[in-house]
């Protein structure tokens, strides 16, 4: 999506990022974290990790986390560069290290592996940047981008890993890992929403087609909505989840655009989601719950929800699909995928959050960790995956942001790849998740008003003209 990006490029305080680190600690951003990382690399300040996400452990709560280390590549280099993940999962851990240890041989240099579990990441980024110690290298989610780098934290990289990205990457994936005009690292973890639907139920309801318009979407999904004898909805048409701010904004954003609507100003200086085609997007939604084709999932059970059949169509995003496999009676064969539902005279528009690599700005060593990253990131010869790319697409079983990887998972058949093939064409019509200062505030703020709406509590205009004037001081304070 192109951005005019005019914020001013004033550092954080100390004691303004002690704060943020205290707040993501306390869980108000962390929903944001745990959207990205699988549950989505995805929840108000109590939010809990929905069931079925891919990454797993947590620390124990107000405790400094505590990283698994290895030591990888050239042991006896003189050039030392520490990585900092969130993959603390032990088949993550395995699969990952192999790869950084024969870019680290290759280049001659060593490797410490830093991981803590996800929930930890931008905590233990956050206190090593006030404690002095850092990692030079780290992964990090893309909403973070603002506060990272008007912070000092993270370095840009230099012009040659620039034109290695924005030649190989393409533009909403640039996009997505950009912010000030400035790209900042090599994006890995792809995730975009799409329309899944359960085929079994469809077929069952004589459905041939998933539906394209807005309009198509009700219908089916009145269509596909049964009830008992005592009127009480037993299978819902469409699934709508509380409680998590990426699973309430994420799907509405997506319908947004695909009804024309703006999310924020091109300058961030407006929200703009309360115009009308927000308004419509709210009634839509509106509408389904009205006639009890429209189901409203707790966060822990969507998926479960989903598989059972007690929901036909829901709006998620590619993450979702080794779940999928699990859950369905049918496996991947019973999980279908099709393009956002829009308008007339719009066109369906998916949201793209991306995790990306970046490199500190305290290294010591910026010219080696960008040539690790880059080695990690570029395949050997034409037509193999890169590291990158083999440890996303085996490992996490995800989209990888670099195109020639994405053509070698599209060549090569399996129900996984059959799944995500829909999202990876789906690239063509995404947009990134607005990177703008403050928007985990705004996204989280938006999700609680849109759920007013939801349970009648507000109108659809009132809810959204409510987070749009929280929305608008988040973004004048930030910008100032």
């Amino acid at each position: 999506m192109p951005m005019s990006w005019e914020i001013s490029e004033r550092k954080l305080t100390r004691r303004e990022l002690i704060r943020r680190a205290g707040v993501l600690a306390g869980g108000v951003s962390l929903s944001g974290l745990l959207a990205a990382c699988g549950g989505g690399t995805g929840g108000g300040s109590s939010y809990t990790k929905p069931s079925g996400t891919k990454h797993t452990g947590k620390a124990a709560p107000g405790k400094k986390p505590t990283p698994q280390t290895s030591i990888l590549g050239a042991k006896s280099s003189s050039v030392k560069l520490t990585v900092l993940t969130h993959w603390a999962g032990q088949e993550y851990v395995k699969a990952l290290t192999q790869l950084f240890d024969a870019c680290g041989k290759k280049l001659n240099v060593q490797i410490v592996s830093q991981t803590v579990p996800f929930d930890q990441l931008l905590v233990r980024i956050t206190t090593g940047q006030l404690g002095g110690v850092t990692p030079d290298i780290y992964h990090i989610y893309n909403l973070w981008l603002p506060d990272l780098t008007t912070s000092g934290v993270i370095a840009a990289p230099p012009s040659s890993v620039v034109s290695d990205i924005k030649s190989a990457y393409g533009k909403s994936t640039v996009d997505a890992v950009s912010y000030n005009g400035k790209v900042w690292g090599y994006a890995t973890e792809l995730d975009l929403y799409q329309l899944q639907y359960n085929r079994k139920l469809l077929e069952q309801a004589g459905v041939k087609n998933p539906p394209v318009t807005w309009d198509e979407l009700k219908a089916t999904a009145k269509k596909l909505t049964k009830k008992n004898a005592k009127g009480k909805v037993t299978q819902a048409g469409f699934q709508l989840i509380r409680g998590w701010d990426s699973g309430v904004v994420h799907p509405f954003t997506c319908l947004l655009w695909s009804n024309g609507g703006q999310y924020v100003s091109q300058d961030n200086k407006k929200a703009l989601f309360n115009q009308q085609p927000g308004v419509e997007t709210l009634d839509l939604q509106m509408d389904m719950i009205g006639d009890g084709s429209g189901f409203i999932s707790d966060p822990n059970n969507f998926t479960s929800d989903f598989t059972s059949g007690r929901v036909a169509m829901t709006i998620m995003a590619n993450w979702w699909g080794p779940n999928l496999k699990a859950g369905l009676p049918g496996g991947l064969g019973d999980a279908g995928v099709a393009p956002i539902p829009y308008t007339p005279g719009n066109t369906s528009t998916a949201l793209q959050y991306n995790w990306l690599w970046s490199v500190s700005q305290n290294t010591q060593h910026a010219k080696e960790a960008w040539d690790l990253l880059q080695c990690m990131n570029s395949p050997e010869s034409k037509g193999k995956l890169s590291p990158m790319g083999t440890f996303l697409t085996t490992a996490l079983n995800a989209i990888p942001s670099r195109e020639s990887d994405q053509a070698y998972v599209m060549g090569h058949p399996g129900p996984l790849v059959a799944y995500l093939k829909p999202f990876i064409a789906a690239l063509k019509h995404s947009r990134t998740e607005p990177i703008v200062p403050g928007d985990q505030e705004i996204k989280t703020d938006l999700q609680k008003q849109i759920e007013a709406a939801w349970y009648k509590q507000k109108s659809p205009k009132a809810a959204l003209d409510a987070a749009a004037s929280q929305a608008d001081q988040i973004l004048s304070q930030k910008s100032s």
